[in-house]
């Protein structure tokens, strides 16, 4: 398998643990086998292992909610998608405790013209700006809970 591209190598379906990962050299001249511990090593394990899950949301107004552990960053994303009716929330945040803000970036967008689902709220504990020093003062407590507001207006009870 000598200069083998990463392209050209099956896609692996078992248990990863104590696996190695292929990886190439800039040039893509060469290619190196690293293990995957050692290459996650210090980062979180949502890195190596996403969380993913879904609310149901009734007809109407909903709050919906989701809870991370203190102390890690993250890139996280609500994605919603109905007849007639798109959510999308994106951030990228990191959490040094539950009762300080969250500093980082979030982005919130709908489908207006079709509008059976609407982004009415989205976390206020995210603070920052581009270039700049915060010292803002927390939002609330349990900053490592991230709150959004969406009403469906489908008329009947949705999974997003």
């Amino acid at each position: 398998m000598a200069n083998t591209k990463i392209g050209q190598l099956p896609t692996f379906t078992g248990n990863t643990n104590g696996t190695f990962i292929v990886i190439n050299n800039s040039g893509n001249t060469e290619s190196f086998k690293v293990p995957k511990e050692t290459l996650f090593s210090g980062y979180s394990t949502n890195v190596v292992s996403p969380v993913s899950g879904s609310w149901t949301l009734s007809a109407g107004t909903n709050t919906v909610s989701f809870t991370v552990t203190a102390g890690q960053s993250y890139v996280m994303w609500v994605n919603g998608n109905i007849p007639n009716g798109i959510v999308n929330w994106n951030a990228t945040v990191t959490l040094s405790n539950n009762n300080v803000p969250v500093i980082g970036v979030q982005y919130g967008w709908y489908y207006l013209a079709g509008n059976a689902l609407v982004l009415t709220s989205i976390p206020s504990q995210i603070v920052g700006t581009a270039g700049s020093i915060s010292t803002s003062a927390p939002a609330g407590s349990n900053t490592n809970t991230f709150t959004f507001g969406i009403t469906n207006n489908s008329g009947v009870s949705q999974i997003v």
